[in-house]
């Protein structure tokens, strides 16, 4: 299937301002990873002004935020600007962005609290979440409901803590596009299940690996991390839903074939559970 009505829209951004990209040359590559690392991404930019270029060398602007789309945009990657470079291509300045999502919370985040007998491990983490304070709240299923017997002091890197405590749910944690994420193994996101098929833009055949079965599809902003995607191929074999493991985009405005490779694992997986509007309305009070 060709997708056409390339759109993309780069937000570079500080707490007091957002410089919106749609008209110059973009190129991106981005990895993700269901794991607690911080997702990289390189994003370049051709022939900004010269004042947004020296805002951006002087790290004046801390955040990204790239959506693409056929049409209608969606964000494919959130995350902080961690290194900037210029370099001159002929007579192109090309910008290039090296980013991290969620590099500041996994590195600098520290818990010091103490929890009160009781307290379970929802509750842990969402102290832990308190500690990360521009990190959203993504999809979040804790199953273990033990309480602590005793009180305890809650006091180290809240990446090591949070890390713990996903080993001992059988989970995966991780931040994707600035939203904490804990997802067990045998549960995937809510969103529908995304069909990747020949007439949705699968290239050539899955490839059986030891991280689980590799897919190339022209790229699709739909695909998430813990996401849940429905294959059909040509080999029925391979054939089924599978939970999205690893994921990378590519692509460059000016020509080419825009991908997406991703990495998916086989199980019985349930869906997270929505939040509640109840729920929703208490946590504003």
């Amino acid at each position: 299937m060709k997708q056409f009505g390339r759109r993309w829209k780069l937000d570079i951004s500080n707490d007091q301002e957002t410089l919106s990209i749609e008209q110059l040359r973009v190129a991106f590559e981005i990895d993700k990873t269901i794991n607690e690392k911080p997702n990289p991404a390189k994003i370049q930019v051709w022939n900004l002004n010269r004042d947004h270029i020296n805002q951006l060398l002087s790290q004046d602007y801390k955040k990204v935020a790239l959506s693409v789309g056929y049409g209608e945009l969606r964000q494919i990657y959130a995350g902080d600007i961690t290194k900037t470079r210029i370099q001159r291509e002929g007579l192109d300045f090309v910008l290039t962005l090296e980013c991290s999502d969620g590099h500041q919370a996994y590195t600098q985040s520290r818990a010091k609290t103490t929890l009160k007998a009781g307290a379970t491990d929802k509750q842990i983490v969402e102290e832990l979440q308190k500690t990360m304070p521009k990190v959203q709240t993504g999809a979040i299923d804790i199953p273990n409901q033990r309480k602590l017997p005793r009180g305890r002091v809650l006091n180290g890197n809240s990446r090591d803590i949070l890390t713990k405590i996903a080993r001992n749910n059988k989970a995966d944690w991780s931040i994707q596009d600035g939203s904490l994420i804990f997802l067990p193994k045998d549960k995937v996101l809510s969103d529908d299940a995304v069909l990747i098929s020949q007439d949705t833009g699968m290239i050539n055949a899955p490839e059986q690996t030891d991280e689980g079965l590799e897919l190339t599809c022209l790229l699709n902003p739909a695909l998430q991390i813990g996401g849940l995607v429905k294959v059909e191929s040509i080999i029925e074999y391979f054939n089924g839903e599978y939970k999205i493991v690893k994921l990378a985009h590519s692509g460059d405005g000016i020509g080419g074939d825009w991908h997406s490779k991703l990495t998916v694992v086989g199980g019985k997986f349930q869906k997270v559970e929505k939040p509640k509007k109840s729920d929703k309305k208490d946590r504003k009070k």
